[in-house]
């Protein structure tokens, strides 16, 4: 039949699939960093047109890990003695957490790879870290 063919589109989340989506986050804000710094950065124009924005725009990527704790605090909590799997099924994925954490870590690799600054590669590491320290585990243990 036709309509089953999608059945599963609109199925809730897992746990495991919720755990492939945040390693597949962290993992490729990783090696867009490690790209960037073998392949983009030796190419860079450090007095480039990014250059005089950098203070901003860093401040837009802390900005944005200061709004993914305000989301952080919206986030559901499980009820106790809640199955994991039923957790996620629901309070749905924590992607709206992650996403401006994403956000200010790509940001950040973007300066660093167009200008070579270091203060942006330095602010890189927030976001990153509070990206994997806001694992799946930290939302079924809050």
């Amino acid at each position: 039949m036709p309509g089953n063919l999608n059945s599963a589109a609109g199925a809730p989340p897992t746990a495991l699939s919720v755990r492939i989506v945040h390693a597949a986050m962290a993992a490729g804000i990783i090696l867009f960093g490690i790209v960037a710094h073998f392949v983009l950065v030796p190419k860079a124009n450090p007095s480039g047109g990014l250059a005089p924005l950098i203070p901003w725009l860093l401040a837009v990527a802390l900005g944005l890990c200061v709004l993914s704790f305000l989301i952080l605090k919206r986030a559901p909590r499980p009820e106790s003695g809640e199955f994991v799997d039923a957790f996620w099924k629901r309070a749905g994925p924590p992607v709206i957490v992650w996403a401006p954490l994403e956000g200010a870590a790509l940001l950040c690799v973007i300066l660093y790879a167009q200008t070579g600054s270091k203060a942006a590669i330095a602010v890189a590491l927030l976001p990153i870290v509070l990206l994997i320290l806001l694992k799946p585990a930290y939302f079924e243990r809050r």
